[in-house]
């Protein structure tokens, strides 16, 4: 019938229009004019059934035992052969979509709605979505026909034939219910029961602690987030170049398995317009807006406008998670105990484990989503309580403590009043501002003493120590130029990352501390450092407080040309007047890469380092001949006498004039 085809026409126009509205509004928390185009993104979906208990146990007490490497990465599921949306669409079988807070149930459920919207219109048959979060007008709803036309959408006509043929036909019709918690509402009920419409196809979604209302024959679908390869496509798809800074970084790539995250994660970093931008993006940020986030999403209120009352008004449940965040924590297990408050706002940052304990028994542990966001709420409850602080402190430089490090560069930023706000929603201004005058003051004298040059922030395995490193990311996170200074004149202005690791992130905090030098200097060792070519473009930008001598320049080029990726030549150069500076003892592919760099660019000015009286390498002196009419200059350093200095001149144009005779090649030109 006609009315029936038209108001199958309209369900699918305003499937498009809500599939839209849902992406935009994702797309919108990023801000500028490059916004990335957001779809859907491939979820882990698990049709295997539940886990059983002693999997959950065993799993459990194994984790607890990890180092914290291990641990995180076991957040992020495997990747297996994909059930996709457009499977579940064309299955006969109620589905029942079970997944954590956050975990993308929501996104698949639309992504079903759209893959609807844009079918044929061959067969007639008619969809139906309702967000359960919005109840009010859906408990309203007293019969099938004021859910279905009064809720969702009434037809432009025949609305008494369209009625029949939904009731005639149910096997024509799909309703999705988003975030069921209850079956309070009788249509509903009978809808999910199949007293009403018997042969439709029931889509319900869900977080586990609920799925026990939903009976019948349901396939069960876990929802279990992103794997490993779809965060990278994800974040490459929005971040671009700057997903490096996430990629490097363990926590905040394990962090990004939930869906909701990992969404917080590229809309910050995509904030930072610039690599030298003046509001650098810290990693405590990011949380603090994944928990504003999800308290947003949570709420009746969505409006931003209305989030800091909301936050006001649920300070003492926040503030309660926080405690218990705290103290399991110090205990070093992820299961969480003794909630106080079990709202749908506290829940929101949890999943749930029901376990039975007997026929008729059973108790529920929680945990949050990632561990970090548990340190992330220890940290706010650190600064409600701060007595506790320095005895954290103290228990950081201990073995059976030193996770509660973890916790110290959270605090750093949770004490600052920048935006965006949260702290001052939870706990009042002037204890915050008590704590923040003796804090890092505190933090350097009880850690300075000790500084060692190594950090191995990777592992809990690694020595107590607490490195220059990890004080660099502690400053970052805070902001604070003054703290900062106070960090310098305790190492005496001279920062020894010799032989360390620096992803993007570590890169930021170290250029973030050098700026913050305006009166003085900074001796920069950068010895067997290795670093990535974003992260040495971020230390470019505090050269200009470092002192540029020896063996600095050296230091960087071996960074540069022993790099396998494709680093910034031109910018290197012009630190220093075009001047390329070399050892003579090295790897062959240092040099090659010396020459290629060499031949690209107008007549390079090259300075040769000898550490010690060794053999120049046979390497250098072939591929220096290969390079010598590219050369403007060729110089050793200042530390070589004239005798050593004649001697390898004389035996290098020895070389160069017999090439010149075999070969016709002009390279005695320099």
């Amino acid at each position: 019938p006609m009315p029936c085809h038209r108001y199958q026409a309209k369900l699918k126009s305003k499937a498009q229009k809500m599939s839209n509205e849902f992406w935009m509004a994702n797309k919108n928390l990023f801000e500028g004019n490059n916004k990335p185009d957001l779809s859907y993104t491939a979820l882990v979906l698990d049709t295997q059934g539940s886990v059983s208990t002693s999997k959950i146990k065993k799993f459990k007490s194994k984790k607890s035992k990890m180092s914290r490497p291990k641990k995180l990465r076991t957040y992020i599921p495997e990747g297996r052969a994909e059930t996709s949306p457009s499977d579940l669409l064309k299955t006969d079988k109620n589905i029942l979509l079970v997944g954590q807070p956050g975990i993308g149930k929501t996104a698949l459920a639309h992504e079903m709605l759209k893959l609807w919207a844009e079918r044929d219109n061959k067969e007639l048959d008619y969809m139906f979505y309702f967000d359960m979060r919005a109840t009010e007008d859906i408990t309203k709803a007293v019969s099938l026909e004021n859910l279905l036309f009064s809720v969702f959408s009434e037809p432009d006509e025949g609305k008494q034939e369209v009625l029949e043929d939904i009731k005639k036909n149910s096997d024509n019709v799909t309703v999705i219910f988003d975030g069921l918690t209850d079956l309070s509402s009788s249509v509903v009920r009978r809808l999910v029961e199949k007293d009403l419409l018997p042969y439709a196809k029931v889509i319900v979604t869900c977080r586990p602690d609920d799925e026990e209302d939903v009976s019948g024959d349901f396939l069960r679908v876990e929802v279990k987030g992103f794997s490993e390869q779809t965060i990278k496509t994800y974040l490459s798809a929005t971040l671009d170049e700057e997903q490096e800074k996430v990629l490097c970084n363990l926590e905040l790539l394990t962090l990004c398995h939930v869906p909701m995250y990992a969404l917080m994660v590229a809309a910050c970093f995509s904030s930072e317009t610039s690599e030298d931008s003046p509001q650098p993006c810290t990693v405590t940020e990011i949380y603090i807006n994944i928990a504003r986030f999800c308290l947003q999403t949570n709420s009746n209120k969505r409006r931003t406008k209305h989030l800091n009352s909301f936050i006001n008004n649920k300070s003492k449940e926040m503030l309660s998670l926080a405690e218990v965040a705290f103290h399991a924590t110090e205990r070093k297990t992820v299961n969480l105990t003794k909630l106080q408050y079990e709202d749908s706002c506290v829940l929101s940052f949890l999943k749930t484990l029901v376990l039975k304990v007997a026929h008729t028994e059973t108790t529920t542990t929680y945990a949050f989503l990632h561990y970090t966001m548990q340190e992330f709420f220890a940290a706010l409850w650190l600064l409600k309580d701060p007595d506790k602080i320095k005895a954290v402190f103290q228990q950081s430089l201990t073995e059976q403590h030193k996770h509660m490090k973890h916790l110290i560069p959270f605090m750093c930023r949770l004490l600052t009043e920048k935006s965006p706000s949260w702290m001052e929603h939870l706990i009042p201004a002037q204890q915050l501002k008590n704590t923040s005058n003796w804090y890092f003051k505190e933090l350097m004298t009880t850690f300075s003493p000790g500084l060692c040059k190594t950090d191995d922030a990777d592992t809990e395995d690694s020595g107590l120590g607490v490195g220059i490193l990890f004080l660099c990311q502690c400053l970052y996170e805070s902001q604070c130029p003054e703290a900062c200074i106070c960090f310098l004149e305790k190492l005496d202005y001279r920062l020894d990352l010799s032989e360390e690791s620096l992803d993007p992130y570590l890169c930021c905090a170290v250029a973030y501390v050098v700026t913050q030098s305006k009166e003085r200097k900074i001796w920069l060792n950068l010895e067997g450092v290795m670093v990535s070519g974003q992260g040495i473009r971020r230390l470019f930008g505090c050269l200009q407080n470092v002192h540029w001598c020896d063996p600095l320049p050296l230091q960087l080029w071996k960074i540069f040309l022993l790099s396998e990726e494709q680093m910034d030549h031109v910018s290197l150069l012009g630190l220093d007047g075009n001047q390329l500076h070399l050892p003579v003892e090295g790897k062959r592919w240092l040099f090659e890469r010396a020459v290629k760099v060499i031949k690209i660019t107008t007549k390079v000015n090259v300075c040769l380092h000898w550490d010690r009286e060794t053999p120049v390498c046979h390497s250098l002196c072939e591929c220096l001949l290969e390079a010598l009419p590219y050369i403007g200059s060729l110089s050793f350093s200042h530390r070589f006498s004239v005798s050593v200095q004649v001697k390898f001149f004389g035996n290098l144009f020895c070389a160069a004039a017999e090439r010149e005779q075999q070969t016709g090649e002009k390279i005695l030109e320099l």
